[in-house]
C-alpha cells in the first residue's frame, strides 16, 4: 500500500479587498504627512498590548493654540521618558526642530552633569507633582537653565509625565550681576572700614599726643604761675586753680575720645582689649558683667578690630535699651573660627519688629562680620533677654603658610 504524502501549505489570512487595502495605505500616508508637517500631533506610547498611537488634530483644537502660545516649554514624556509631544517653545529651548526633539530621550536633552537631578525629578513625578531646576543641553549655545514643573499623567491607561519648562537664563543672569554687584559693594565697604579704622587711629594718636601734651603743658604752666603769685592775689589764684581744673577735665576728655577712636590696648591683643572694654562698661554702667576668655592667641588685625567693634556696639545697646542688671561675655576659638558670645538678662525685644531691620547698629555689626566671611546671629524675645553670637572664620594653618 503506497504511502501518500500530503502537501500542507500554511494557512493564509483572508486577503483584503484591493480597494480597502489601497484606502488604508492612503490613510496611513496622509497621517504620516500630517505628522511631519505639524498638522497632527502624534503620541506613541508603549503599553501592555504593544505600541499605541494617539493622534490629536491640533490645528483646529483649543489645546494646541493654548500650548503653542505659552511662554513656557511644554512636553509629554512616556513611561520610559521619551518625548512623545512638545511645543515649539520647548524645541527652541533646545535649539532644535520640533520633529527632531519628539522621539528623543529626555536624558539626552539634559546637560550631563544634571542627569542625577533629572532622574530624581522623574522618579518623583511618577507619583506626584514636583519641581526643580535643571539645565537643558542646547544645540546652539551654552546650557539653558530652566525651572521644571512635572506632573504625573495617564493617557488611555498608560502612565506618562507632563512637563512645563520655564527659562531661567535672564533670572540667572540678573542673579549673577546682583551677586557681582554685592561683592563689589562689600569690597568697597571693607575698604571704607579699613580706611576709617586707619583714620581713627591717626586722629587718636594726634589727639592723644598733640592735644593731650599741649593741655598738659598748659596745666604745668598754670601750676608754675600759681606758685609764684603772692598770696594776697587771692582772686587771681582762684582763677588759676579753676583753669587748672578745666585743663585736667579736658585732658581726661582727650584720653576718652582718643580711646574711643582707637583703644591702644587693642594693639596688645583681642583678649586684652575685650577684658578692658568689659571692665570699663561695668564701671560706667553699674551692670554686673562676667567674662570668660578661652583664648589669648594673637589674631589678624582686621579680625580683632571687627569683633572688638561688634562687642562695643552690643554693650552700647545693652546700656541704652536692655535695662539689664547682668551680662555675660565669652571669647573662644572653635576649630576654624573665632567666636564672641554675649548675653544679657534685659527686657529683650520682638525679632519680628520691622524697625529693627533698619537699625544701623545691627546692620553695621552684621556687615563687619560678613566682610570677613562671618556672621552675627541675634536671639531675643520680650522679657527673656538677648543673646548675640558673632563669629569670623580663621585661615587654616596650610592657608597661612604655617609649617608643622
Amino acid at each position: 500500500m503506497a504511502n501518500r504524502k500530503k502537501n500542507r501549505s500554511p494557512q493564509k489570512l483572508p486577503a483584503l479587498p484591493r480597494r480597502e487595502l489601497v484606502a488604508r495605505l492612503s490613510e496611513a500616508e496622509e497621517t504620516l504627512r500630517a505628522i511631519r508637517s505639524g498638522e497632527v500631533d502624534a503620541i506613541v506610547v508603549n503599553g501592555p498590548g504593544g505600541e499605541k498611537v494617539f493622534t490629536l488634530q491640533g490645528a483646529d483644537h483649543t489645546y494646541r493654540v493654548f500650548v503653542e502660545r505659552m511662554n513656557e516649554g511644554a512636553a509629554v514624556l512616556s513611561s520610559d521618558h521619551t518625548v512623545v509631544h512638545c511645543n515649539h517653545r520647548f524645541a527652541r529651548f533646545l535649539g532644535a526642530r520640533l520633529q527632531s526633539v519628539i522621539g528623543s530621550s529626555m536624558r539626552d536633552l539634559v546637560w550631563p552633569d544634571d542627569h542625577a537631578r533629572l532622574n530624581a525629578l522623574l522618579r518623583c513625578a511618577a507619583q506626584r507633582n514636583c519641581r526643580g531646576e535643571i539645565r537643558l543641553q542646547s544645540r546652539k549655545g551654552p546650557p539653558l537653565p530652566v525651572h521644571l514643573s512635572l506632573n504625573p499623567l495617564r493617557l488611555d491607561g498608560t502612565r506618562a509625565v507632563c512637563l512645563i519648562a520655564s527659562d531661567l537664563s535672564e533670572a540667572k543672569r540678573a542673579e549673577k550681576e546682583l551677586r557681582a554687584s554685592t561683592e563689589q559693594l562689600r569690597s568697597l565697604a571693607a575698604h571704607l572700614l579699613t580706611v576709617r579704622e586707619e583714620e581713627q587711629a591717626r586722629i587718636s594718636r594726634a589727639v592723644h599726643d598733640e592735644l593731650g601734651q599741649s593741655l598738659t603743658a598748659v596745666k604745668i604752666d598754670l601750676a608754675w604761675l600759681a606758685r609764684r603769685l603772692p598770696r594776697e592775689n587771692g582772686e587771681m589764684l582762684e582763677r588759676i586753680r579753676s583753669t587748672q581744673q578745666l585743663a585736667e577735665s579736658l585732658i581726661q576728655d582727650v584720653r576718652r575720645i582718643s580711646t574711643e577712636l582707637r583703644p591702644g590696648i587693642l594693639d596688645m591683643g583681642l583678649a586684652a582689649a575685650v577684658e578692658w572694654q568689659v571692665q570699663e562698661f561695668q564701671a560706667r554702667t553699674g551692670i554686673q558683667c562676667s567674662l570668660r576668655l578661652l583664648t589669648h592667641e594673637a589674631f589678624a588685625p582686621d579680625v580683632s578690630t571687627a569683633l572688638f567693634r561688634i562687642l562695643q556696639e552690643t554693650l552700647t545697646n545693652v546700656a541704652r535699651h536692655a535695662k539689664a542688671t547682668r551680662a555675660e561675655v565669652v571669647l573662644q576659638k572653635q576649630r576654624d573660627r573665632l567666636v564672641l558670645w554675649m548675653r544679657d538678662n534685659g527686657r529683650g525685644f520682638d525679632q519680628a519688629d520691622s524697625s529693627l531691620s533698619e537699625s544701623l547698629g545691627l546692620l553695621g555689626m552684621r556687615e563687619r562680620a560678613a566682610i570677613l566671611g562671618g556672621q552675627v546671629n541675634i536671639s531675643s524675645a520680650p522679657g527673656k533677654g538677648t543673646t548675640v553670637t558673632a563669629w569670623i572664620p580663621l585661615p587654616s594653618p596650610e592657608g597661612s603658610g604655617a609649617k608643622a
